[in-house]
């Protein structure tokens, strides 16, 4: 297993994604399964009121394409203040969106996604940015079910393994965003995606929980990239346990 949840839990999430790619039943209610919630969609909506109140774009005009990341999965869904029925998870991925606009702007054409799951902030961001492409990396069962997932929209999007990808010299991402993602990672998976990704990326939006000794924290990341990039820190929820980086290429 590459990440630090424990083999029976990433286990279980993995067999969780194939059936919800291979069964259609399943599929329209994977986002309610408890293996699949121990790992996504288990934002609580105590947590997305306080998203909501963090969240500094205007929405208004993309509010109905948002919404349409809630149509498929069956997830649990809320009638927020000023929004009307949301999902928690869905207003966590327009807070992500509202933190990468407001700090990078919107000319941002060529994105990949560390742990890219479902694919649900490819969803959430297209109405605002218009991407022409949108890389997720994950793992195979992932992406066998964020391929089905993106089907429904039809948006730019290639969910692939990191083996998979073999990329031109010289070839920069405009954004590289991992939610989690990086952090759970095993230090060697890591160290690739740091040399394969992190490196060929102008910009970079990424959530840290800081893990083991064996895993790079933040603030050791930090130190190895420092050659080529600024950082900023800013701390994700209320506890300030989450590290939020933005890195911007010299």
């Amino acid at each position: 297993m590459t990440w630090t949840l424990s083999s029976a839990a990433a286990n279980a999430y993995l067999a969780s994604c194939k059936r919800a790619a291979e069964n259609d039943n399943f599929f329209n209610n994977f986002k309610q399964d408890a293996s699949y919630r121990h790992v996504l969609e288990h934002v609580s909506k105590e947590e997305a009121e306080i998203y909501l109140k963090l969240i500094k774009i205007d929405f208004n005009k993309e509010l109905e394409a948002i919404k349409k990341n809630d149509q498929f999965g069956n997830p649990d869904v809320y009638d927020f203040k000023n929004v009307g029925f949301m999902s928690p998870t869905t207003i966590r991925y327009l807070k992500n969106t509202s933190d990468i606009i407001s700090k990078f702007g919107k000319d941002l054409k060529y994105i990949v996604e560390i742990g890219g799951g479902y694919g649900g902030l490819s969803v959430v961001m297209h109405p605002f940015l218009n991407y022409e492409s949108y890389l997720l990396i994950d793992q195979y069962e992932a992406n066998l079910l964020s391929k089905k997932y993106l089907n429904n929209f039809k948006y730019p999007t290639y969910s692939n393994h990191t083996d998979e990808i073999n990329l031109d010299d010289g070839y920069n991402f405009d954004l590289l965003i991992s939610n989690y993602a990086f952090s759970e990672c095993d230090r060697d998976v890591q160290d690739n995606y740091i040399k394969k990704f992190v490196r060929n990326s102008n910009k970079f939006y990424m959530i840290f929980n800081d893990f083991g000794p064996s895993n790079i924290h933040h603030q050791e990341f930090c130190e190895i990239i420092s050659d080529q990039f600024d950082v900023e820190i800013e701390s994700d929820h209320a506890d300030n346990t989450p590290k939020v980086l933005y890195g911007v290429k010299r």
